[in-house]
C-alpha cells in the first residue's frame, strides 16, 4: 500500500490477518475504504469496491437481513455471521463487524475471513433437505412428518441435528443460516436446497 493511498484515506492496512479482507463503511453502509485483500476476495480492485453498498458483495437472499443487522448496530455493538460472498466463484466467509466512533462520526469496520476449504460447506441427506425445505416454507413439524411418512419425533430429531450442524439456536435461525450458507437457493419458491449440498 502506498503512502499516497493512505493519505487519501482509501486503503486500509493490508496485513490484518492472512487472507482476511477489511472494509470500512459509513452510516449508509457504503464502502468508504478497503484493503487489497478485501478486493482480492471478490476478484476486483479496491477502486471498484469503494463507493458500493457492502451488502451487494454477498448472496442476494441475505442482503436485506445483513443490511438491517448492520444498520442496527449501536456504537460498541458487534456483527458476526457466516455469509456467502460473490467473488469469481461463490465462497463462504466469516464476517465480523464493529461499530466505532471516530471523532463523533459513526462508522463500521468489517473483517471478512474466507472459510478454509478444509471446512467443507454443509452437506445434507436427501431426507434432511426435504425437512429443511418444509421448515423454510413455514410448515409445522407435524405436517412435515405426515408428508414424509415419519413420526413427529423423527422430524424433531433431524431438525435438532441440523440446528447443531449449522450452529443455529432456533428453527428460524436455522432457515436464515441455511440461506446465508447457500444451502437453500435464493429467489426460489417454494424453497429448494441447492443440489451441490446433497450428500451422494
Amino acid at each position: 500500500m502506498s503512502e499516497a493511498a493512505l493519505r487519501r484515506g482509501k486503503r486500509l492496512p493490508e496485513r490484518v490477518e492472512p487472507e482476511a479482507g477489511m472494509a470500512e463503511l459509513g452510516r449508509d453502509l457504503v464502502v468508504r475504504r478497503v484493503n487489497g485483500a478485501f478486493a482480492d476476495l471478490f476478484g476486483t480492485t479496491p477502486d471498484d469496491v469503494i463507493g458500493t453498498p457492502f451488502c451487494g458483495w454477498f448472496l442476494p437472499a441475505v442482503q436485506d437481513t445483513v443490511r438491517r443487522a448492520l444498520a442496527g448496530l449501536a456504537l460498541g455493538g458487534r456483527f458476526d455471521e457466516r455469509l456467502v460472498g460473490l467473488g469469481p466463484g461463490p465462497f463462504l466467509a466469516d464476517v465480523t463487524g464493529h461499530a466505532i466512533d471516530d471523532d463523533g462520526e459513526a462508522r463500521l469496520v468489517l473483517l471478512v475471513r474466507p472459510v478454509p476449504s478444509g471446512e467443507a460447506p454443509v452437506r445434507l441427506a436427501a431426507l434432511d433437505a426435504q425437512i429443511l425445505e418444509g421448515l423454510a416454507a413455514g410448515e409445522p413439524a407435524v405436517r412435515i412428518a405426515m408428508r414424509l411418512y415419519l413420526s413427529r419425533q423423527a422430524v424433531d430429531y433431524r431438525i435438532g441435528a441440523m440446528l447443531r450442524k449449522l450452529g443455529a439456536p432456533s428453527r428460524a435461525a436455522l432457515v436464515s443460516r441455511a440461506y446465508a450458507a447457500g444451502v437453500l437457493q435464493p429467489e426460489q419458491w417454494p424453497p429448494r436446497v441447492a443440489s451441490h449440498v446433497l450428500e451422494d
